[in-house]
């Protein structure tokens, strides 16, 4: 823990005496058992979405990672993710959300609830697209006008 940052910090550890073989030699990875944590302690432990930002994490999170139920405790990580499914996540997040999200983020905010807290504040303090669009028409106008101006100016000379 000290040395890893914390999405990479195993959440169980299995003790195998030996691992599981494919008839090539390679390690046979359906056949290795599921971590020590039971599927009744997990449910348990298990807290679903309850805001709006929430439920469209969880719901892009359940596809990505074909998995059932998504606790906004649990990290992308814990559920089976990695690097590549995050991408995937990312593309989906932002064409649900219409928001900029960078891979950094996602990494920083590992949960459900850490992303959708993250995710609303930023809301909150971006400008949508439509108030940029309408700053930046406001901008032209005003251009134009100063250019109108200008050429009243120059002809009038």
């Amino acid at each position: 823990q000290s040395k890893l940052p914390e999405y990479m910090v195993p959440t169980a550890y299995v003790m195998l005496e030996a691992l599981p073989l494919t008839p090539n030699g390679k390690v046979d990875r359906q056949a290795l058992l599921a971590p020590g944590q039971t599927q009744v302690e997990l449910e348990k432990s298990l807290v679903l979405p309850q805001t709006e930002m929430e439920q469209i994490i969880a719901s892009i999170w359940q596809k990505v990672l074909d998995v059932e139920k998504v606790g906004i405790y649990q990290t992308f990580f814990e559920l089976g993710g990695h690097s590549l499914l995050l991408v995937r996540v990312r593309s989906k997040l932002q064409e649900a959300l219409k928001l900029e999200l960078s891979m950094v983020e996602l990494f920083e905010y590992p949960t459900v609830h850490s992303l959708a807290q993250h995710l609303s504040r930023q809301e909150d303090i971006s400008p949508s697209i439509s108030t940029v669009s309408e700053r930046a028409e406001k901008q032209r106008q005003v251009m134009r006008r100063q250019k109108q101006v200008m050429q009243r100016v120059r002809s009038a000379n």
